[in-house]
């Protein structure tokens, strides 16, 4: 069979869907692409497979039963790394899967298993980092507003995580860069597209406590041990934009 182009609609369960299709119907692909693609050739179009949530939870339980929860993991993740190519790095690294089943993750000299870790691990380590970095802040009515603006769309790691640590609180990741956000309220979070307008206003209280702890974070600072090459390392300037004790740095 020749090789075959799909197109979906950028969304995860959407790429589940078309690598489902793929493998229950034996196909090969050439290409799989969010991006509406150039017609060239009336005879080669591309198949548009459209997202399809039973195909979705199909394929994940035959990775979890198959191959491993790990692999899955793997798989979102590294879908949420957004790099051009992704998915068919994960189509090949599904198509060993189902070669070597519980073995797949053991093979990292196989380059679509490496290349899928790599992906994968590039937004676990965002994430983690995330986990220190994003600094909430008390709008005047009362909610805990952290804008952020990831390489990677790391939301979906971000919010059990803060659910966890601020399971009383009202409070909403943004994710500036996407236009998406996680909002808290009640015990349960919700993660949606999100327009901001206007920077939210900060209440009286939250203006005090950032004087204190710019003021906090510049004492306790000790000029001899400065490091600024490890602090990047730790701390990189592309975050500094929402940190607040980094403000005028």
């Amino acid at each position: 069979m020749d090789a075959l182009t799909y197109h979906y609609d950028g969304s995860y369960a959407g790429l589940l869907s078309v690598l489902q299709r793929i493998f229950a119907w034996r196909e090969t692909p050439a290409a799989i692409s969010a991006d509406e693609p150039a017609q060239d050739d009336l005879f080669a179009a591309p198949i548009f497979v459209a997202t399809d949530p039973r195909r979705a939870d199909e394929l994940l339980t035959a990775i979890r039963t198959h191959l491993s929860p790990h692999t899955a993991a793997n798989l979102r993740h590294a879908f949420f790394s957004e790099r051009p190519g992704r998915e068919m790095a994960l189509y090949h690294y599904l198509a060993q899967g189902w070669r070597v089943r519980g073995r797949l993750d053991e093979d990292l000299a196989n380059p679509a298993v490496s290349e899928a870790h790599r992906l994968a691990q590039l937004v676990r380590r965002e994430a983690h980092r995330l986990k220190g970095l994003a600094r909430f802040r008390e709008t005047a009515d009362g909610l805990l507003y952290a804008p952020l603006e990831p390489a990677h769309f790391v939301l979906p790691l971000l919010a059990p995580h803060f659910a966890g640590r601020l399971s009383a609180e009202r409070w909403l990741l943004h994710d500036v860069r996407r236009g998406k956000g996680v909002l808290h309220e009640a015990g349960r979070w919700v993660l949606a597209d999100l327009t901001v307008a206007a920077a939210p206003e900060l209440s009286d209280e939250e203006a005090r406590w950032q004087q204190l702890w710019r003021t906090f974070h510049r004492r306790i600072a000790i000029a001899e041990r400065a490091n600024p090459s490890q602090q990047r390392s730790c701390m990189p300037m592309k975050y500094w934009r929402y940190l607040v004790e980094m403000e005028g740095s």
